[in-house]
C-alpha cells in the first residue's frame, strides 16, 4: 500500500555502488552510532535523531543509509513502533517493498529478549503488517506476519489475543488458497 504517489518519491533504492560510498560517508559523519549507546532508551533516541537527520539529507544514497541505520537501531532496541516509523519514512522517499522490509525487520526483534509490553507492541505491529498485506492481496506476507503476531501475543502472555490471531491466520490461509484457485497459475492477474 503506497501512501504517496510514486512521482513524489526520490525513486528507487540507490545502487549498491552508491550505497558503499554512502556508508563510508555515514561512518565519517557519525562513526558507529550503536557503539555509543548503552540502553535501549538511548538507542531509540539515537534512532529518532537519525530519522530527523534523514529529513534534511539531500543525497538519496546517504538518506537511505541513515534510515537503514535508524531501523537497525530500532531493531536492536526491540521497538516495533520505531521500526515501523523508519520503514514508513523510507517508503515515502524510495520505491521498495516496504511490507516485506517491515515484516523482516520485526522478525529480527528477539522475542525472548523483550518484555511483555514490547511483545504486545510487536504483536500489534505485526498484525498491522498482516492487515496491509491482506489489503494488497499479498497473502504470503500477510500469513507470515500473522504468524509473528501469534508468537508475540504468546510472549506477551495474552492467550486470548493469541487465539484470536490464530483464527485470523486460518482465515488468511483460506483467502490465500481461494485466491490462488481463482487466478491462473496461482498468481494475481496483472502482477
Amino acid at each position: 500500500m503506497q501512501t504517496l504517489a510514486p512521482s513524489l518519491r526520490s525513486g528507487a533504492v540507490p545502487s549498491q555502488r552508491a550505497l558503499v560510498d554512502a556508508r563510508s560517508e555515514f561512518r565519517q559523519r557519525y562513526g558507529n552510532p550503536a557503539a555509543r549507546v548503552r540502553t535501549s532508551s538511548a538507542t531509540l533516541l539515537l534512532a529518532e535523531a537519525l530519522m530527523a537527520e534523514a529529513a534534511g539529507e539531500s543525497d538519496p544514497a546517504v538518506k537511505w543509509v541513515i534510515l537503514e541505520e535508524a531501523r537497525k537501531l530500532a531493531i536492536s532496541a526491540g521497538s516495533p513502533l520505531v521500526v515501523g516509523r523508519s520503514v514508513r519514512v523510507a517508503s515515502a522517499e524510495f520505491d521498495f517493498d516496504a511490507l516485506a522490509v517491515e515484516y523482516r525487520s520485526l522478525l529480527e526483534i528477539p522475542l525472548r529478549a523483550i518484555d511483555p509490553g514490547r511483545a504486545s507492541d510487536l504483536a500489534n505491529a505485526a498484525a498491522g503488517v498482516a492487515t496491509r498485506a491482506e489489503v494488497d492481496q499479498r497473502y504470503d506476507v500477510a500469513i507470515l506476519a500473522q504468524g509473528l503476531t501469534i508468537r508475540a501475543w504468546q510472549r506477551a502472555g495474552n492467550i486470548h489475543a493469541a487465539r484470536a490471531a490464530s483464527l485470523r491466520l486460518e482465515s488468511l490461509q483460506r483467502l490465500a488458497k481461494s485466491s490462488s484457485r481463482r487466478s491462473p497459475g496461482g498468481t494475481e492477474p496483472g502482477r
